[in-house]
C-alpha cells in the first residue's frame, strides 16, 4: 500500500490595460496509488492499484466597457487520464483447472472472485480483479455580461461544454462465483438454519443470482450541454432587495462514436414471437436504426427552464427576513448507469447457470462455470438480437422524464445588542422524477406466487434451439420463467428510471457569538427528515448510505418509500476560534516585551464539537421469494425492534432481534427499506487544536506558528452498524451475529503537530 502524489501549477496575471485584465493557469497532477495486498495473496482489497493523470488548462479575460458594464469570458480544458488493474492481472486460468479457451475469452486474467454466503466482505471490496480504462475531455466556454442600471444589477451569459468519456470497465472479468446454502440445506424453499455456503463452495454448487463474468468493450461516449441564463438583482427600497433569474438548460443525451447504444422497447415484437408462435413481446433496439433515428437514446427536453427568486427584507435595523425559491434540473450525466458502456451491447455479462430449479439440483459446477464460453459484447453487430435472447437485458427507455428538485426557504436573523447573531430558518426541497439504477419489468405477477414449489417443476422449453446459452439453452424449464411478462429473457430492466420521488423538510437554527477580545464561537442545529423511494446513484462515494440496485417488489413501488439510509434527523455542531487574552496587545499583560512578552503572546484555540445522530438501519435476510426478480425482506410481528441504554451496553444485541422472522416462501416480507426508528450509532466528537504564533524582524513582518492538533480529543468511540442480516427462522436456528456490533466507524485520537513560518 502506499503511492505517491505529485501537483504542477503555473499561474499567469497580465493588466493589459486598466479595462482588461487576462488570467491563464495550468495545473498538472499524477497520483499513484498502490494496491493494498498486506498478505501478498495478489487478491487486492478496496481497488487495486490505479494510476491517475489530469492536465487542466484555464484562460480568463475580463473586460470593463465602462464601471457599470463588465465581460467576462472563461475557458477551460481538463484531460482525465485513469487507469485501475488488478493485482493478479495476467494469471493462468488453467491453474484453477478450467479450460484454456476461458485465457483467450475474458476480458482480462486475473483470480476470479469466489463468496460464499457469510462471506461477502471478499466481495464488498471490489478488489480481487476490478479493472478500468478511462480516458475523459472536458471542454468548456463560459461568457458572461454585467450591466449596472440604476436599482439593477443585470447579468445574463451563457455556458457550452462538451465532455468525452472514453471507457471500459469490469470489476469482475474472470467471474463472481456466489454460494448459498440452498444446495446443502434440507428444503432450498424453506432451507431454515440447514445448508452452509462455504459447503455448496467445497462441492462447487453455486447459486445463479449476481453470479457471472462480466465483458466490456473500449467505448467513447459524449454529451453537450448548453445553457443561457438572466439575473437581477433589485434594489427596490433600502429594506427590500430582490434577485430574480431565469436559467435554461440544453442537456444533450448520450451519444457514441459508432453508436453503440442500445434503447429499450418493451412493447415491439419479439423475433422469437414467430418461430415460437407465442405473442412475445419486449427487445432491444439500436440508435441511428430503423427502430430510433436519433444518435441519442433519449429524447432531449427543450422545456428545461430553472426559475428563481429570492428576497431580502429589513424588518429592523438588526433584524433581516430572508426567503427564496428554485427549480435545479438535474444533470445528466449523474445517471452513469445509462452511460455506453453500461450498454449491454457494450458491457455483457455470461451468467454462471449454477441450477436451473431454483437450488433443488445443480446444473454447471465451478469445474466449468461455462461450458459454453464466455459472451463477447456484440456491439452493432446484426447478431446482438440473438446474441442477448435468453440472457438478461436492460436500457433506457426514450421518453424518459427529466430529473428535478424544488427547493425553498425561509430564513430570519436578528442580532442581539451584544453582538450575538441568531439565524432560525426553515428549508424544503422536493425530488421530482428522481432516477433508479434499474427497475425490473421482468418479475412475476404476484398472483403467480400462489403456484408455490410448481414454479420450479422443469417443464418443456419452448425456446430450445433458439437460444443457445443460459438457463433458457437447456431442454426444460422452470415453469415461473414461461409466467414472466417476458419470458424469452432472464430479466428486463428500466435504467435510471425516472418515477421516483423525494421530500426533505428541515429546522435550521445557527448562533454566532464575536468575542470582544477575539475569536468566533458559532453553534448550528439542524432538525431534519428526508423520505424517498430511491437512494444515492453513489453509495460508494458517501461516508453513509448505500446504492439502490432494485426493488423487493417491482409491482409495487410505492412500497419503497421509507426514510433515506442517509437521513440525519438531528446534527449538532460547534465551532470556535479563541485568541487567549494574555500578550501584546490582550487584556493581561498588554506591555510585555522581551523573551517573556514572546512567550506568553499569540496563544489561541480554535475546535469543532459536533454531535449527531445515527443512519436508519436496513434489515435484510435471505431471499424466499422464488418471485424471478424481486427478493424478500423480513417479516416484523408488529412490534418495534428500538431499545434503550448506552451504546457499550447494547453491543450483542444493538436492537430486539426477537420481532424480525424470515418470511413466509413466496412472500416479500414486510419490513420497509429502512427501519423508521432504529439507528446506527451516531458522532460525539471532539476535535481541538492549540496554537502560538510568534511574530518578529522589522514591523513583525515575519510570523512562525507552532500547532498541536487533537482529533476526537476524548477518544469516543463511534460504532459501526451491527449485523443487520435476518435472522430469526421460521424453524429453529437464527443468525447469531444478528444485531450484534463487531466493528467502529471512527478512529481513536489522532495527535499531529504541525510548524508553519509566514513572511
Amino acid at each position: 500500500m502506499g503511492g505517491n502524489n505529485d501537483q504542477l501549477n503555473v499561474r499567469v496575471d497580465y493588466n493589459v490595460s486598466d479595462r482588461q485584465r487576462i488570467f491563464g493557469r495550468y495545473t498538472h497532477w499524477t497520483n499513484l496509488s498502490l494496491a493494498i495486498d498486506p498478505y501478498r495473496t495478489g487478491i487486492c482489497q478496496d481497488r487495486c492499484e490505479e494510476n491517475f493523470n489530469t492536465n487542466q488548462f484555464v484562460f480568463a479575460d475580463t473586460y470593463s466597457f465602462s464601471p457599470t458594464t463588465i465581460l467576462d469570458l472563461r475557458l477551460n480544458y481538463l484531460r482525465f487520464h485513469y487507469d485501475r488493474s488488478p493485482k493478479s492481472l495476467g494469471v493462468d486460468l488453467t491453474s484453477f483447472g478450467w479450460p484454456a479457451s476461458l485465457n483467450s475469452q475474458v476480458a482480462w486474467r486475473h483470480i476470479p472472485t469466489v463468496v460464499p454466503q457469510g462471506f461477502d466482505a471478499i466481495w464488498t471490496t471490489q478488489g480481487a480483479g476490478s479493472g478500468i480504462f478511462a480516458r475523459n475531455d472536458n471542454y468548456g466556454v463560459m461568457p458572461s455580461l454585467t450591466q449596472i442600471y440604476g436599482k439593477h444589477t443585470f447579468k445574463v451569459g451563457g455556458e457550452i461544454r462538451r465532455l468525452i468519456h472514453n471507457y471500459a470497465q469490469s470489476n469482475v472479468p474472470s467471474g463472481i462465483f456466489r454460494f448459498n446454502n440452498l444446495m446443502t440445506s434440507a428444503n432450498p424453499f424453506n432451507p431454515g438454519s440447514t445448508g452452509s455456503g462455504f459447503a455448496s463452495f467445497m462441492l462447487g454448487y453455486g447459486a445463479n443470482t449476481d453470479s457471472n463474468a462480466t465483458t466490456p468493450s473500449f467505448t467513447a461516449g459524449q454529451q453537450i450541454y448548453g445553457a443561457l441564463y438572466f439575473g437581477d438583482t433589485f434594489q427596490v427600497s433600502q429594506k427590500l432587495t430582490l434577485n430574480l433569474g431565469l436559467r435554461y438548460d440544453l442537456q444533450g443525451p448520450w451519444s457514441e462514436r459508432f453508436d453503440r447504444i442500445d434503447v429499450l422497447l418493451p412493447n415491439a415484437e419479439n423475433p422469437l414471437a414467430g418461430p415460437t408462435g407465442l405473442p412475445l413481446r419486449g427487445r432491444l433496439g439500436l440508435v441511428n436504426s430503423p427502430d430510433r433515428e436519433s444518435r441519442n437514446p433519449t429524447d432531449l427536453s427543450k422545456t428545461m427552464f430553472n426559475p428563481r427568486f429570492g428576497f431580502a427584507y429589513r424588518l429592523a435595523d438588526k433584524t433581516v427576513v430572508r426567503g427564496g425559491y428554485g427549480l435545479f434540473w438535474l444533470p445528466s450525466d449523474v445517471k452513469w448507469n445509462d452511460s455506453p458502456h453500461n450498454n449491454i451491447i457494450n458491457t455483457i455479462q455470461t451468467p454462471w447457470v449454477a441450477t436451473l430449479d431454483g437450488g433443488l439440483t445443480p446444473f454447471n459446477r465451478l469445474s466449468n462455470p461455462f461450458p459454453t464460453g464466455i459472451l463477447q459484447p456484440p456491439g452493432r453487430d446484426a447478431s446482438f438480437q440473438q446474441t442477448l435472447l435468453g440472457q438478461g437485458i436492460s436500457s433506457v427507455i426514450s421518453d424518459n422524464p427529466y430529473s428535478y428538485a424544488q427547493q425553498w426557504n425561509l430564513d430570519i436573523q436578528r442580532e442581539l445588542p451584544d453582538g450575538t447573531l441568531i439565524d432560525v430558518a426553515y428549508a424544503g426541497s422536493k425530488g421530482v422524477h428522481l432516477p433508479a439504477h434499474t427497475q425490473n419489468l421482468n418479475q412475476l405477477p404476484d398472483q403467480a406466487l400462489s403456484l408455490g414449489t410448481a414454479l420450479q417443476d422443469q417443464v418443456p422449453n419452448p425456446f430450445f434451439g433458439l437460444i443457445s446459452s443460459g438457463t433458457l439453452a437447456a431442454p426444460t424449464v422452470a415453469r415461473g420463467q414461461l409466467l414472466r411478462p417476458f419470458p424469452q429473457y432472464t430479466g428486463v430492466a428500466i435504467n435510471e428510471n425516472t418515477n421516483r420521488n423525494s421530500s426533505y423538510h428541515s429546522f435550521q437554527m445557527k448562533i454566532e457569538k464575536r468575542l470582544p477580545a477575539g475569536g468566533t464561537i458559532l453553534a448550528s442545529y439542524t432538525v431534519a427528515k428526508l423520505i424517498s423511494d430511491t437512494d444515492t446513484l453513489t453509495g460508494w462515494l458517501e461516508a453513509a448510505g448505500g446504492t439502490q440496485w432494485g426493488d423487493s417488489n417491482s409491482n409495487n413501488i410505492r412500497g419503497e418509500r421509507s426514510l433515506t439510509s442517509f437521513d440525519v434527523p438531528q446534527r449538532l455542531v460547534v465551532s470556535y476560534v479563541l485568541d487567549l487574552p494574555f500578550g501584546k496587545g490582550q487584556k493581561f499583560a498588554k506591555d510585555a516585551s522581551g523573551v517573556v512578552g514572546h512567550l506568553i503572546s499569540g496563544w489561541g484555540v480554535n475546535g469543532i464539537t459536533t454531535f449527531q445522530s445515527g443512519i436508519p438501519l436496513q434489515i435484510t435476510g435471505p431471499d424466499l421469494s422464488n418471485s424471478f426478480g424481486g427478493f424478500s425482506r423480513p417479516v416484523n410481528i408488529g412490534e418495534s425492534a428500538n431499545t434503550t441504554g448506552n451504546a457499550q451496553g447494547r453491543l450483542n444485541q444493538w436492537f430486539d432481534t426477537s420481532v424480525f422472522r424470515e418470511p413466509a416462501a413466496f412472500t416479500f416480507g414486510n419490513v420497509s427499506r429502512s427501519l423508521p426508528d432504529v439507528r446506527a450509532h451516531g458522532i460525539n466528537n471532539f476535535d481541538v487544536a492549540i496554537f502560538k504564533t510568534t511574530r518578529f524582524g522589522p514591523e513583525d513582518r515575519y510570523g512562525l506558528q507552532f500547532r498541536t492538533e487533537f482529533f476526537n480529543l476524548a477518544n469516543r468511540t463511534q460504532f459501526g452498524s451491527p449485523n443487520t442480516v435476518c435472522c430469526r427462522p421460521q424453524q429453529g436456528g437464527a443468525n447469531s451475529s444478528f444485531g450484534v456490533v463487531s466493528s467502529t466507524a471512527n478512529f481513536p485520537r489522532l495527535v499531529q503537530f504541525a510548524l508553519r513560518f509566514t513572511f
